[in-house]
């Protein structure tokens, strides 16, 4: 995202928030409501459930051989050629 993009969304989501403010939607209410926390609780437990049970070892092995076992060595090396310890 480039830092015009970022700024139109920051831009974006304050006009929407002033925007929901001046209807009388108070978002802190909506979001600490019962049933917003029972959908944001079974969503996270969803993430939480396909992180343990599928995502977690193939990213753990993909960080331990791409990222710690070569590009870190290439990261050292590169280091070591610049004579720094």
């Amino acid at each position: 995202m480039t830092k015009q993009g970022l700024i139109k969304t920051i831009i974006v989501i304050v006009i929407a928030l002033i925007i929901l403010g001046y209807f009388g939607f108070n978002i802190g209410d909506i979001i600490n409501g019962p049933t917003v926390q029972s959908n944001l609780h079974t969503v996270w437990n969803f993430v939480v459930n396909i992180w343990n049970n599928y995502l977690s070892v193939p990213f753990v092995y993909v960080w331990d051989k791409l990222v710690v076992g070569i590009l870190w060595k290439v990261f050292q090396g590169g280091l070591t050629a610049l004579g720094v310890k």
